[in-house]
C-alpha cells in the first residue's frame, strides 16, 4: 500500500508565489493578456495571489509594518491598485508599454505582499468598507463593459469585452459576500496591551 504524495503548506506557497515567473514565457502571456476577460479576472489576481503568498513564507519588513497602522496602508493600496487597473486605457498600455507592464505586476504583487499582513488587523468595519468598495468598483466597471455599445480597449473586441463585463459583475458578487461573511466573523478578541471587557471584574465571590 502506498501513500499519496502531499505538499507540505509551505510548498504550496512558495509555488504560488512562483506563478508569476511563467508571464515570463511570451507565448503564455500573450495568451492571458490576449483576451480581456483572462487578462483581468486571471491574471490580475494570480499576480495578488502571488504576492500573498510571499508575505505568507515570511518576507516582511519591519518599518512598513509599523506605517501600515492597523492595515490601513494595505487596504488602501488594494483599492488604488484595483480602481486604476479598471480603467480600460491602462489594460491598452499595459499592452504597449513595458514600463507599464511592469508597473501591473509591481502593483498587483505589492498589494496582495501588503494586504496578506493587514487582512487580519483591519476593523471590521474598515474590512467591510475595503471589500464592498472594491466590489462596487469591479460591479461598476463590469457594467459599463456590458453596457456601452462601442469597443472601450484598442486590444480588445467588443464580445470580449461582454465576457470580462459578465466576469466582473460575478467577482463583484463573489467579493461582496466575502466581506459580509469575514465581517461576521471577525475575531472580537482584544488587541495586545488592551484590557477585555472582562478585566477589571472581579468574582461576586471573590473578598475584598
Amino acid at each position: 500500500m502506498t501513500r499519496r504524495a502531499t505538499l507540505s503548506p509551505r510548498a504550496l506557497w512558495s509555488l504560488l508565489a512562483a506563478l508569476p515567473l511563467l508571464l515570463l514565457w511570451p507565448a503564455l502571456r500573450h495568451t492571458l493578456e490576449g483576451r480581456m476577460s483572462l487578462h483581468m479576472l486571471l491574471e490580475f489576481p494570480l499576480l495578488f495571489a502571488a504576492g500573498w503568498a510571499v508575505q505568507r513564507l515570511g518576507l516582511r519588513i519591519a518599518f512598513v509594518h509599523r506605517l501600515d497602522w492597523r492595515g490601513w496602508t494595505g487596504a488602501t493600496l488594494t483599492s488604488l491598485v484595483a480602481a486604476s487597473w479598471m480603467l480600460p486605457s491602462l489594460l491598452d498600455l499595459s499592452l504597449m508599454s513595458p514600463c507599464v507592464a511592469a508597473a501591473k505586476v509591481a502593483s498587483w504583487w505589492l498589494a496582495g505582499w501588503l494586504l496578506a499582513d493587514s487582512w487580519r488587523r483591519l476593523d471590521p468595519e474598515v474590512l467591510l468598507f475595503l471589500v464592498g468598495n472594491v466590489a462596487w468598483m469591479t460591479a461598476t466597471a463590469g457594467m459599463l463593459y456590458l453596457d456601452t455599445p462601442q469597443q472601450l480597449c484598442v486590444n480588445y473586441l467588443q464580445n470580449d469585452q461582454r465576457d470580462a463585463g459578465i466576469g466582473l459583475v460575478l467577482l463583484a458578487i463573489a467579493l461582496g459576500a466575502t466581506a459580509i461573511r469575514r465581517a461576521m466573523t471577525a475575531d472580537t478578541r482584544p488587541a495586545p496591551g488592551q484590557p477585555s471587557d472582562c478585566a477589571g471584574r472581579r468574582s461576586p465571590n471573590a473578598q475584598a
